[in-house]
């Protein structure tokens, strides 16, 4: 039996496929469903941002993930392979979430799901001929138990030193609009340590890097947990980067475990300057007033910061171009993200915009982070896109790159140091083409 997993590319706004040489920081789902794939199945991966998708090959089955706003690009994928006669089942956080018809229109079956135990049974079925509409996860996978991620199915030549691992799954929060939250129903689940320096040590002894990217969505939840994992990371001398919460702030011993465990450097959701706009999305926990105290403790322990921010929630108005180029700017944001409000489905955002008629587009290729597609409450959208592109423009000139980088006193080395100049070329270049960055 012949079987490919792709991960599809996002769309730009031309809703043509981004493609670049390499992929810096590939996520982990085809390598996990590579590892519970049988043993006698002759399997192929391919990340389409970095790969071509070998499209005339015989498949017995194509397997489809894909967030956000790729799963559209997921669709077409699914359209070509069936024009050829091949078995399509997709899957992942965006198929789980949307309305089944959406991708059922166009894949032969539906994952719905975390998937590490409907994969098998989905290949099984596809090989007898069984194959079933939809599959719905039943119970989530035990993380005490997952498989050994197959990072030898990474092609050295189409990834960066960046190797994915998992420690936690889910977030807490309530943040109406992450689909984390939605996908997750606001679990938080812990592998147990020893399982994550297995898969630590794996991707270095194969990927012959040190550099690890915990893909987790918010690593700093539980201080027990991560106490037990950093001191259980001081001898495997990595260097990594996550997510995490600002709660951190306020935690010097934890910010100065995670400096000697390797870690350099942490992306937080900012999200707004504003706390009666925090509120609109239920993150009123975020407190702006210690933003700017929070970075300098965070740095203050040899972390750099990344931020991730939200323009035209339901409290902004033509203000929050200023304010929050100001707090990037003032706080020399190494790594600023900024998208505008985007109502993605199946989250608590979307059903509430949908019952209040705001939402203008269902074309899911528009929902990136980088395009208006429901109608503010404070803005004309028309101007709140534009105005968009400039804020990225002013924070992404030669002049803003300089002072954020160069002012920069988070103690990274070189090599990091350099890995941030050239996040910051890349997001310039895709600034520029009007794709929203770190959509890819």
């Amino acid at each position: 039996m012949r079987i490919v997993l792709i991960a599809p590319t996002a769309l730009d706004m031309a809703g043509r496929p981004i493609k670049q040489r390499r992929v810096y920081l590939p996520g982990l789902t085809l390598q996990i469903l590579a590892a519970v794939t049988p043993s006698d199945v002759e399997l192929h991966l391919v990340n389409e941002t970095a790969e071509d998708i070998p499209f005339d090959q015989p498949w017995d089955l194509v397997g489809l993930t894909g967030m956000g706003s790729g799963i559209v690009r997921a669709w077409q994928i699914a359209d070509e392979f069936g024009r050829r006669g091949r078995t399509v089942a997709i899957g992942g956080i965006a198929a789980s979430l949307a309305d089944p018809e959406w991708t059922l229109a166009h894949a032969d079956a539906l994952v719905v799901g975390e998937a590490e135990e409907l994969w098998p049974r989905v290949i099984d079925d596809a090989r007898h001929g069984r194959l079933q509409r939809v599959y719905h996860m039943e119970r989530p996978p035990d993380v005490k138990t997952l498989p050994r991620p197959r990072y030898d199915l990474m092609k050295p030549s189409k990834f960066g030193p960046w190797s994915p691992v998992q420690a936690t799954r889910g977030c807490p929060f309530t943040c109406t609009f992450c689909s984390i939250t939605a996908f997750f129903h606001q679990g938080y689940r812990k592998r147990p340590v020893g399982e994550v320096l297995r898969d630590v040590r794996e991707a270095k002894r194969i990927r012959g890097s040190h550099y690890v990217a915990f893909i987790d969505d918010n690593i700093g939840v539980d201080w027990d947990y991560c106490r037990e994992l950093w001191l259980a990371l001081v001898p495997e001398k990595i260097v990594w980067m996550s997510q995490c919460s600002l709660h951190i702030a306020d935690r010097p011993d934890m910010l100065a475990l995670a400096r000697r465990s390797g870690c350099r450097l942490l992306s937080f959701g900012i999200e707004s300057t504003n706390p009666r706009s925090l509120a609109t999305i239920d993150k009123e926990w975020n407190r702006p007033e210690r933003y700017a105290e929070a970075v300098k403790a965070i740095r203050g322990h040899g972390i750099d910061v990344s931020t991730e921010m939200i323009v035209g929630l339901d409290d902004d108005d033509d203000s929050v171009f200023e304010r929050t180029e100001d707090f990037v700017m003032g706080n020399c944001i190494s790594v600023p993200r900024v998208h505008i409000l985007t109502p993605v489905p199946g989250t608590p955002l979307y059903r509430q915009m949908l019952a209040e008629g705001r939402i203008v587009s269902q074309d899911f290729g528009r929902y990136s982070g980088g395009q208006v597609v429901f109608r503010p409450r404070r803005f004309d959208p028309i101007a709140l896109q534009a105005n968009y592109w400039k804020l990225y423009e002013r924070l992404f000139s030669w002049r803003a790159i300089w002072h954020r980088v160069g002012r920069n006193r988070a103690r990274l080395g070189a090599y990091l140091r350099a890995f941030v100049v050239g996040v910051n070329l890349h997001y310039r270049s895709h600034i520029g083409r009007r794709i929203c960055p770190g959509i890819v």
